[in-house]
C-alpha cells in the first residue's frame, strides 16, 4: 500500500508527462473543464495548479492542424497511474496517449 504522498507524487508524474508529451506532438494547452467551468490555461504551471486543487476535470489540447481539440479525463484519488481515466481518440492525439498509456504501465509497475 502506497502513501498519500507517495500516490500524490506519482499523480503529478502522470499528469505532467500528458502536458509534455502533447507539447512534444505539437499539441498546445487550450482550457480546463473543472467541472463547473471553463477555464483558459496556457502553461504547465497553470494547469498543474488547477488540476491539483480539484479531484476530476478535463484537460484540452489543441493541434495547430486539427479542426477538433483532445482531452483527457484526470480522475484524482486513485492509485496514481491511472490519474488519465478516459481520453479521446483520433488524429495524431493517439501517438500522445499511446506514449502516455506506456508511461502508465511503468508507474504501476513501481507501484
Amino acid at each position: 500500500m502506497q502513501t498519500l504522498e507517495k500516490r500524490i507524487a506519482m499523480e503529478k508524474k502522470m499528469v505532467r508527462h500528458l502536458i509534455r508529451t502533447a507539447k512534444k506532438h505539437g499539441y498546445a494547452l487550450a482550457r480546463i473543464w473543472d467541472g463547473e467551468e471553463w477555464v483558459k490555461v496556457s502553461t504547465e504551471s497553470e494547469a498543474m495548479d488547477l488540476v491539483f486543487n480539484i479531484d476530476e476535470c478535463s484537460i484540452f489540447f489543441k493541434h495547430p492542424e486539427e479542426e477538433k481539440a483532445h482531452c483527457a479525463l484526470i480522475v484524482l484519488g486513485n492509485d496514481g497511474w491511472d490519474s488519465i481515466a478516459d481520453n479521446s481518440m483520433g488524429g495524431k492525439w493517439d501517438a500522445v496517449m499511446e506514449e502516455c498509456m506506456e508511461y502508465s504501465d511503468k508507474l504501476c509497475e513501481q507501484a
